[in-house]
């Protein structure tokens, strides 16, 4: 497969907890959807909850992590049937998410859903507020997986630190284990003190990576990484 890297501004937070997702009248479900081993397709769920129709655009990419960042690349093993969705007012759409072609080995394959909300056509003689804002795109960003043999049944192995970065104190969390980390409620323990890094949805490390986040600036560099990783309370050991 050829890939070529995409530069992706995010226009909206993303969707990343395990419950249907919704950003003014768009509900999306499951926004935690997988392909298991020996399936095909995985199907996604869009609803209109206003009054007026909407357009979307459902894209799939191969995400990786890399220097830090997330990246996201063109491919084409996983793609969304139908890409263009148009859902009436208090209807439902239904996109099936079809894995082409299936690995010989176990592993676990991460890919990102953007569904962008497209704008309604603006009338070129508004130049008020209200026809800019028209204008304005929603994204939505669902992580993906798919998986080969026992991939699924593989586990994250972690390790973590503090360190600074431009004289900031960042959160460097490395994943070496071989299935993806979800990460939540990270704090920073040193003796008696915790201090919260992030309540709520950090983010994911996936297998061979390491990612990092910014911390706050009375986090001690020298604490203890303490997060939620897929439901469990782990303590991080110090990286080399």
């Amino acid at each position: 497969m050829t890939c070529r890297a995409l530069a992706l501004p995010f226009l909206a937070a993303a969707m990343l907890a395990a419950t249907p997702s919704h950003a003014g009248s768009v509900v999306l479900w499951p926004i935690d959807p997988v392909i298991a081993s020996g399936e095909k397709a995985t199907a996604l769920w869009i609803e209109n909850r206003g009054n007026t129709p909407v357009t979307l655009q459902i894209r799939s990419f191969a995400w990786s992590q890399s220097g830090g960042d997330d990246r996201f690349d063109r491919q084409d093993e996983v793609i969304p049937s139908p890409p263009i969705a148009n859902v009436a007012p208090g209807q439902r759409q239904l996109v099936r998410i079809i894995r082409r072609a299936a690995g010989a080995a176990s592993a676990e394959h991460c890919y990102r859903l953007l569904i962008d909300e497209l704008p309604p056509p603006i009338d070129s003689s508004r130049t008020d507020a209200v026809g800019a804002h028209l204008a304005v795109q929603m994204r939505y960003s669902i992580p993906l997986f798919a998986y080969d043999g026992a991939g699924a049944h593989g586990t994250p192995a972690l390790a973590g630190r503090t360190v600074l970065v431009g004289g900031k104190p960042y959160a460097e969390i490395r994943n070496t284990g071989d299935l993806h980390a979800r990460l939540v409620d990270l704090r920073v323990v040193r003796g008696g003190r915790t201090v919260t890094a992030a309540g709520g949805l950090l983010g994911y490390v996936l297998a061979g990576s390491t990612m990092r986040w910014p911390l706050p600036a009375d986090a001690p560099v020298d604490g203890t990484l303490v997060v939620n990783v897929n439901g469990r309370d782990i303590s991080l050991t110090p990286t080399a």
